[in-house]
């Protein structure tokens, strides 16, 4: 037979109810001996009665088989227990001709509050109503969210409620930058987290958005900068958490507008790479400043736009309500998906160090350069979850390699630009094919070098353990 069911997040409020109907209790012990994704064998003792049910399928429809057995088979079943049974005090009342169950879990699941609620098909599941008498205790319809449903209890322990990470979000809107990037998120389901991480990083954009306008400053563009680049990391290593909508539609503004911050950011890499000429240059500097006025005004408009606004409102709105739970991604915990996905990460990495040592090619040191520089993010983002002194090793190693491959990458690109730059001026720069030849003589010879360098770290870093 079907099992459709209703399931509430419950305040503690609804103690006093229990306490006013005069509700009787029945108690309940249960373990399981088998738990999928999609099939649970559990064993229940409810008061002197004992049951073995079997359920299959997710959500709130599921297939289940429930038969009644002896106390000699339970307590037999009992050894073949997964982790620690779960004990609960439940309490049933009928109203309006429905029968509901409030659950008070007790031990290690002391302090949560579930209501549940059977239909006799998904048209009456998909009609009800919750009565006024039983609205102000709840928190949130669960019915989804297999995170609370009691098999994944067993093995992933409490999961976190609404009011947890409503609570996360306000106390994240007071803090400043230094702040934020000091915070750690704590232990939370995978989609949760990546809700809480995600809305951070929005929260410095923000910033540095404000001190970008005021200041004209390059670090705050940087750190800008920065800070879209390590939210596109978080979407895209962990894009099996989002709906492919909101995924999509995240991911593309952000790249958009990381984009239109791209010309300034190369200007000013020219600019540096122009100092290291040991003339003045007026025309040159003179010409770049202008640039870099008129980039400036063109990220201006950007950033006081309508459509940077009502994108990070958008943004944060659904990063903040929960619209991005699903049955599928709000199961288990942060510290096993993202163990799987740094490890599948570095995976990657290794691979590509293989690659590139069979046949180099600029564009696949770049391609490192950039899985590098995800890790560390990842590695940074989540070190207080696998220990801090172990993973700051690791970090300290990452950047030191990450620097490297970034010098050598700027001095690939800073070819590119310089050359770009005196094709298209030459007319008003005076010996720009000499000043041209003399800084790209400089870069080739500082190229050489880092490559080397690299190649060698590079080798090291294929061959160093990585645990988590």
């Amino acid at each position: 037979m079907k099992e459709i069911e209703r399931k509430y997040l419950l305040r503690d409020s609804i103690i006093s109810l229990i306490d006013e109907q005069g509700l009787k209790k029945h108690k309940i012990t249960q373990f399981y001996t088998t738990i999928t994704p999609i099939k649970g064998v559990r064993y229940r003792q409810m008061d002197d009665h004992y049951f073995k049910t079997i359920k299959l399928g997710t959500g709130a429809s599921r297939k289940e088989k429930e038969v009644e057995i002896s106390k000699k088979k339970f307590q037999k079943k009992l050894e073949y227990c997964i982790k620690e049974p779960v004990r609960k005090n439940r309490y049933m009342f009928d109203h309006e001709g429905k029968e509901y169950a409030i659950d008070l879990f007790k031990k290690a699941l002391k302090g949560l509050y579930i209501l549940e609620i059977e239909f006799p098909s998904m048209k009456a599941f998909e009609a009800f109503k919750l009565p006024k008498v039983l609205k102000k205790h709840v928190i949130k319809d669960v019915s989804f969210d297999e995170s609370f449903k009691n098999k994944n209890m067993v093995l992933h322990d409490r999961p976190q409620t609404l009011s947890d990470v409503t609570a996360i979000f306000h106390e994240l809107d007071t803090k400043n930058t230094e702040e934020l990037d000091a915070y750690f998120i704590p232990s939370l389901s995978p989609i949760d987290a990546l809700r809480v991480i995600l809305y951070k990083f929005s929260l410095s954009i923000l910033l540095y958005k404000e001190r970008i306008i005021l200041h004209d400053d390059e670090e705050d563009l940087h750190q800008f900068r920065i800070h879209i680049r390590k939210s596109r990391t978080f979407l895209k290593e962990f894009d099996f958490l989002f709906p492919k909508k909101q995924y999509r539609y995240f991911n593309e503004n952000l790249t958009n507008f990381a984009t239109q911050t791209n010309h300034k950011r190369d200007l000013d890499v020219i600019q540096e790479r122009l100092k290291q000429v040991d003339k003045d240059h007026d025309i040159i500097q003179k010409d770049i400043k202008q640039q870099r006025r008129n980039e400036q005004q063109h990220i201006d408009e950007m950033l006081k736009g309508k459509a940077f606004e009502h994108f990070f409102h958008t943004y944060q709105r659904a990063l903040k309500k929960g619209t991005l739970l699903t049955s599928e991604n709000n199961t288990g915990t942060i510290q096993k998906t993202a163990r799987e996905v740094i490890k599948a990460l570095h995976l990657n990495i290794i691979k590509k160090i293989d690659e590139l040592e069979k046949d180099f090619d600029e564009k696949k040191l770049h391609k490192i350069r950039i899985s590098m520089k995800k890790l560390r993010y990842l590695l940074e983002e989540f070190q207080h979850i696998f220990g801090e002194e172990k993973i700051e090793k690791m970090i300290e190693k990452g950047k030191k390699l990450q620097t490297l491959l970034g010098d050598f990458n700027d001095t690939v690109n800073q070819t590119k630009l310089l050359h770009n730059y005196f094709t298209s001026n030459k007319n008003h720069i005076s010996n720009s094919e000499a000043l041209e030849n003399r800084l790209l003589k400089k870069t080739a010879k500082s190229h050489k070098k880092l490559l080397l360098k690299a190649k060698n770290k590079l080798r090291k870093f294929k061959e160093h353990v990585f645990t988590l």
